[in-house]
């Protein structure tokens, strides 16, 4: 079955609210919120003819920070016997699957005909409620395509083998501080932590790098060689950053010119871990359907597999 792959923030609002009885904000206690609210089972509200529509969540299973259940739709089909006609409700479904381990925040939803391979209004439908549950902690949430590094690199390196140079590179990233859920590696955390510094200071929400490049010094961006450049990639493909390259001789590239990620997962594993059978390749007992989520993350990054591993501390 294939999926589409979003990744997903939580923002602070404009007021900081503190959770419970404690002091500590709310935006510190996202992850948990996500996870609380997803265990429950989200009340999704999709729309027919401008109409709110309750949908059907079924098969509804959860373990180590995993939730995966089937959204149904409601369409309405006829049931023939000869020449008479009788219309009849259906509810075909698409599997969900959110990753909500921390610092990974994915979301995957199976494309088929369910919603009509509109995998974009199912997100709609999935932020419409998680935002009106995440307005009572001052909270919101954004969710965004994540596209594929490696697509972006090779047209990148296309221009460049035809003569073209990079003549500045633009990269907007976030301040850290304001939002939860960055998906990436706790080194390039790190770096992006070091990155914001000043975001953070001036308590802005996100900041801006512009590399420039000259004709006579063409500027060197083999991302192998200058890791910073890699992590920069692999945070814009991850997290969906503004990243956009400029060029001399030819017209600008960003994340938006490279195909959406779209991933693979062997129905299976989804199966076996809602039967919560695990599975043990050498590095301990897990789900496969865990395994496979890395797996996604490293593809969709264009990280190298000893550079996946430590996605937390």
């Amino acid at each position: 079955m294939d999926y589409a792959v979003y990744s997903y923030e939580i923002q602070e609002g404009e007021r900081s609210l503190f959770y419970k009885d404690t002091k500590t904000k709310t935006i510190e206690k996202a992850h948990e919120i996500i996870g609380n609210l997803l265990h429950e089972g989200l009340p999704i509200i999709g729309k027919k003819n401008t109409q709110d529509i309750p949908l059907k969540s079924l098969e509804r299973h959860e373990d180590e920070d995993i939730y995966t259940f089937v959204l149904c739709n409601q369409k309405k089909i006829n049931q023939f016997e000869g020449h008479d006609k009788t219309p009849l409700e259906s509810f075909p479904g698409s599997y969900i699957i959110f990753d909500n381990r921390k610092d990974v925040c994915q979301i995957l939803v199976e494309k088929n005909g369910a919603f009509y391979s509109k995998n974009d209004q199912v997100i709609r439908f999935l932020k419409r409620t998680l935002d009106e549950l995440l307005s009572e902690y001052g909270l919101s949430i954004i969710i965004k395509h994540k596209y594929q590094a490696g697509k972006f690199k090779e047209l990148v390196e296309r221009r460049i083998i035809n003569n073209d140079n990079v003549k500045k590179i633009v990269w907007e990233y976030p301040n850290p501080d304001k939002i939860k859920g960055i998906d990436a590696t706790y080194q390039t955390k790190k770096k992006l932590q070091y990155l914001s510094s000043l975001t953070q200071a001036t308590k802005a929400l996100k900041g801006k790098i512009t590399l420039y490049g000259s004709k006579k010094e063409p500027m060197f961006i083999d991302e192998e060689k200058v890791d910073e450049l890699a992590q920069m990639i692999a945070l814009s493909a991850q997290n969906n950053y503004k990243l956009c390259y400029y060029f001399y001789n030819s017209p600008m590239i960003n994340f938006k010119d490279v195909a959406y990620a779209v991933c693979s997962i062997n129905s299976n594993t989804i199966h076996d871990f809602e039967c919560k059978q695990l599975c043990n390749r050498g590095n301990g007992e897990t789900y496969e359907l865990i395994e496979r989520l890395d797996e996604i993350r490293k593809e969709i990054a264009d990280y190298d597999y000893e550079k996946i591993v430590d996605y937390r501390e």
